[in-house]
């Protein structure tokens, strides 16, 4: 249940907002599903239909919702925000947070303990499964992890093949269908879904229009991203040129001098938050590489692995 604060400074449509987006993160609105009209919302809660609506529309404006003719308004299917996007504004928060909590005389030990607290106070109910995603390197399982999450609206943890045949309790794995008899092979009597991965049209065209003699600089989170992500640029654009993979961990100079003789720097989405101010600096071509999972892979770990 919504409850609303009508002595708190923040107006009740806002807070209607970020109380809806809580709902649908724990999973209470699954993509997909419908939301009360905003009349039945609005007496179920005890406010205006009319901030219901304003509520409702915000959240279609920022695609956390979608309208539908005649439908009223459905959970949108996949995230409006990237990943670094969400880290951005919730990094954002967390610091608007913290300056209040040390206002109010604090000790670092105390604020840990109120974090703590309140993350097992919203932690949700009933038995948590063990899900994951798993693949060759971690940068992959993150990105697929993340996807499998929104698909879900259940926490889905990356994995690799390595980390795989470590555990001990697997009650669901999703992995790019190209690895699936890996998966088998390190998880046999798993459910296990396959699901394609895609990466942005408009990257892979850019490497393809580069000639041999033209260079393709490849910065990655980590090492062990280098060899897959290369191997992938070069079977999905027939780019035929050199490829220089390094982690955005190795040495400025070292950097520096692939980004200087790179004609275009492809990073992970991993790697951006720290290569992006050096890109701009100096004034490279660049583009993201981003795996993502089709729509048709979404809807399949949620027959395979929906509750």
């Amino acid at each position: 249940m919504i409850e609303l604060d009508r002595d708190a400074p923040l107006p009740l449509a806002d807070q209607l907002v970020e109380g809806l987006r809580y709902e649908i993160a724990a999973g209470r609105y699954r993509p997909g599903a419908r939301l009360p009209s905003t009349r039945a919302l609005a007496e179920q809660i005890g406010i205006s239909f009319h901030t219901v609506r304003k509520a409702y529309q915000r959240l279609a404006e920022d695609g956390t919702l979608d309208v539908r003719r005649g439908g009223g308004y459905h959970v949108a299917e996949r995230p409006s925000l990237s990943r670094t996007d969400r880290l951005e504004r919730a990094a954002g928060v967390v610091q608007d947070a913290l300056r209040q909590l040390v206002g109010l005389g604090l000790s670092d030990d105390e604020v840990d303990y109120v974090f703590q607290e309140q993350i097992q106070f919203f932690e949700r109910p009933g038995p948590k499964r063990s899900l994951y995603f798993a693949a060759a390197y971690r940068e992959l399982a993150e990105s697929g992890a993340e996807h499998a999450t929104s698909a879900l609206q259940e926490r889905v943890l990356p994995i690799t093949f390595t980390e795989l045949q470590t555990m001990e309790t697997i009650d669901g794995l999703v992995t790019p269908l190209a690895d699936l008899r890996n998966a088998r092979q390190r998880a046999p009597g798993t459910e296990i879904v396959g699901v394609p991965i895609t990466y942005p049209l408009d990257v892979l065209e850019r490497a393809a229009r580069l000639d041999t003699s033209e260079a393709i600089g490849l910065v990655t989170r980590q090492p062990d991203a280098v060899p897959s992500l290369s191997d992938t640029l070069r079977s999905q654009s027939g780019y035929a040129g050199q490829i220089m993979g390094l982690p955005v961990e190795a040495d400025r100079r070292q950097l520096e001098t692939v980004l200087q003789q790179a004609t275009l720097v492809i990073y992970t989405p991993q790697a951006r938050r720290r290569i992006r101010p050096l890109l701009q600096r100096m004034e490279i071509t660049s583009a993201e590489l981003a795996p993502s999972i089709p729509s048709i892979g979404l809807s399949r770990i949620r027959e395979a692995l929906g509750v």
